[in-house]
């Protein structure tokens, strides 16, 4: 039975032994190889979710930029319209006088044309969002209101008396606070 296995092995004792170490050797470099992928594979997944991490915070971060752009430049156009119904406010207000006072013409095709004239342009700055504000009566308030004075009255003190200058909002926003005189209470001889 020696003499087979010896000579299944080309015979040779040495070779025998060689063929045994080389063996394990090569299960050791597949084995080594195969922790080295794995490794690098290991690798790679991390690097793909840090990725994946920042990718995902980037694409946050730019949706936050949109948003906060686009309400920038909302904004800024707000101010802008504000600004330009600001100095078109005097024009506004003259509206009403020139509409008083065309009311007094003898001419009735005049007096038609300007009122429709002065209708048009008054309902152009209502429908941008322009409007009067109504403080006469109501108990003052520092937001809507400047005070010029104070009077005494019938009405309540901190109640305003009459209107100086009117005030006016731009879409829900206070454009120019209404300048007014303020109840100090009762006359004194009522007193």
């Amino acid at each position: 039975m020696k003499e087979n296995k010896l000579s299944a092995t080309s015979g040779h004792p040495d070779e025998e032994k060689a063929n045994q170490s080389q063996l394990p050797k090569e299960q050791q470099n597949q084995q080594q190889e195969a922790d080295n992928q794995q490794a690098s594979i290991s690798e790679l997944s991390s690097k793909i979710s840090q990725l994946s991490e920042q990718l995902l915070r980037l694409h946050a971060e730019f949706d936050n930029y949109k948003k906060r752009s686009a309400k920038e430049k909302e904004a800024l156009l707000n101010h802008a319209e504000s600004n330009m119904m600001l100095r078109f406010l005097p024009i506004y207000e003259e509206i009403s006088f020139a509409e008083q006072e065309a009311s007094k013409l003898s001419q009735d095709s005049l007096k038609t044309g300007i009122l429709l004239v002065l209708s048009k342009l008054r309902s152009a700055f209502e429908k941008e969002g322009l409007e009067q504000l109504k403080v006469e009566g109501q108990k003052f308030d520092p937001f809507l209101h400047e005070a010029a004075g104070y009077e005494p009255s019938d009405l309540p003190e901190g109640t305003v008396v009459r209107v100086i200058q009117n005030g006016y909002k731009f879409r829900g926003e206070i454009l120019r606070p209404a300048v007014v005189i303020v109840s100090s209470g009762k006359k004194k001889n009522e007193n």
